[in-house]
């Protein structure tokens, strides 16, 4: 396998895993609800938006691994932000006594 197969593999699965998990916050209703949530979600559609054209653009292969990796890790900060809103929010304490 080449070097360019590789990064390409690589970035491929940078790109799905990001798809993923914002496809699993959809199904499970998980929305920002703080405002550092909602700054992250912006945050990842502008990158989405604006990056989307070098990720489709086969002359710029050597871009789309340092792309995906980017909008993999802005999706997942977006992620564990959301998820530890949902925590804070809950009026379940952290360990209910026994």
């Amino acid at each position: 396998m080449s070097s360019d197969e590789s990064e390409m593999r690589a970035a491929v699965r940078e790109l799905a895993t990001a798809l993923e998990t914002m496809l699993n916050l959809i199904r499970a209703d998980a929305l920002p609800t703080t405002p550092e949530a909602h700054r992250l979600m912006r945050e990842v559609m502008v990158f989405l938006d604006a990056s989307t054209d070098r990720i489709a653009d086969p002359d710029r292969l050597g871009e789309i691994l340092p792309l995906a990796g980017a909008l993999n890790r802005l999706v997942i900060s977006a992620r564990e932000q959301i998820l530890d809103d949902a925590v804070a929010a809950s009026p379940m304490p952290d360990h209910p006594e026994m």
